[in-house]
């Protein structure tokens, strides 16, 4: 990849199931942007974080956090 978004911060949504917003983060993160990875499930999003943390070389953050709800 070119490194597009070096020195940048990506923050992801529903990142923790194998759909697009795990392959978003993975794309992210080969371009060079450190990832922050959200999903409504816990257990899901820290394997997630600790696998991409692996396979990228740097920490990726993981939270659980529920976009369809305001609480």
């Amino acid at each position: 990849m070119t490194g597009k978004l070096n020195d940048k911060i990506a923050l992801v949504t529903a990142a923790a199931g194998a759909g697009m917003g795990q392959a978003i983060a993975r794309r992210f993160a080969r371009e060079g942007a450190k990832v922050v990875v959200t999903d409504a499930h816990e257990k899901r999003v820290k394997e997630t974080a600790q696998g991409m943390s692996k396979e990228f070389g740097y920490e990726v953050l993981g939270f659980k956090l529920d976009v369809r709800s305001q609480k």
